[in-house]
């Protein structure tokens, strides 16, 4: 009886010694994915007040907002760490003398905040002095929208020479360098021919037909065409944007580019963004 009592401990432990083997190959897998608490408490709107002086000209800005991102992980390698910021609502005019808003926060660099509030400031002047304008309530909200792309806008690796991977890493390299500039941008003053001038970028205009709409088809198709050609004329040259209908359903109906302010047919969005590229370079890259 007390060799057996010893063989099954001894088998007892065996086991235990490779369930922790086991254990300890599962953690391995999943290095450092422990959950770390990150804290930031610089005061932004103090600390680069200057700078944004530069960039709003005579802005307001919000009360400190105190925000906070849990961590989370799991097996599937998510991970997000905990983080505690702070985050402002600045509000400032352009330079036609819309009001605009945009979010200060202090977990990363001004500079790089900064090309992103250019891209919302484009995106918004866009949709609201020329999308409204020209459809008002004949298109789906929600559904319709305008994107602005700087710098990365080849996002789409495809062609088997390689050549689609170099566009793609070019333009994020170039996102990347601007990005690290310690230089401000006057978006309450420039122009914005002059803004889109700037840096090389692409937009995306994505319109969807209210179901309720009483337009037709070739009438919602004929405005996006006059709609393109008063955006080519007001911005000039360095106009880079695809344009896309969609019925009531949602489904495509027509497309077509504006390339370097010219309207151009046939050649889908990959093709637009090969074609912007290529006509920078030498220029930005």
């Amino acid at each position: 009886m007390r060799k057996t009592r010893i063989f099954t401990s001894i088998v007892a432990v065996s086991l235990c010694l490779v369930l922790l083997s086991g254990c300890s190959g599962i953690m391995n897998i999943f290095p450092g994915n422990h959950i770390k608490t990150y804290t930031y408490t610089e005061d932004y709107p103090v600390l680069y007040a200057d700078e944004l002086r530069q960039i709003f000209g005579d802005y307001s800005i919000s009360e400190r907002k105190d925000c906070y991102i849990p961590g989370e992980t799991c097996s599937c390698g998510y991970h997000q760490d905990e983080i505690n910021y702070y985050e402002w609502t600045i509000t400032y005019t352009d330079c036609c003398g819309q009001t605009m808003k945009c979010i200060l926060k202090n977990t990363g660099s001004l500079f790089v905040q900064q090309i992103g509030w250019l891209e919302d400031q484009l995106e918004t002047h866009f949709y609201t002095q020329y999308v409204d304008r020209y459809y008002g309530d004949e298109i789906r909200e929600n559904a319709s929208y305008c994107f602005c792309f700087l710098g990365s806008f080849c996002n789409c690796i495809s062609s088997t020479d390689g050549r689609d991977q170099y566009r793609f890493d070019t333009t994020r390299a170039y996102r990347e360098s601007i990005e690290s500039e310690k230089v401000t941008i006057p978006l309450y003053s420039m122009s914005y021919p002059e803004l889109v001038s700037r840096y090389p970028m692409v937009f995306s205009i994505h319109l969807v037909m209210n179901p309720d709409t009483t337009m037709s088809e070739d009438e919602f198709n004929a405005i996006s065409y006059d709609m393109a050609a008063v955006l080519a004329e007001d911005i000039g040259n360095d106009l880079n944007m695809s344009m896309m209908t969609c019925d009531r359903e949602r489904r495509s109906m027509n497309g077509f580019s504006i390339l370097r302010g010219e309207i151009v047919e046939d050649i889908g969005s990959d093709g637009l963004n090969r074609k912007v590229f290529e006509s920078y370079v030498g220029k930005y890259w």
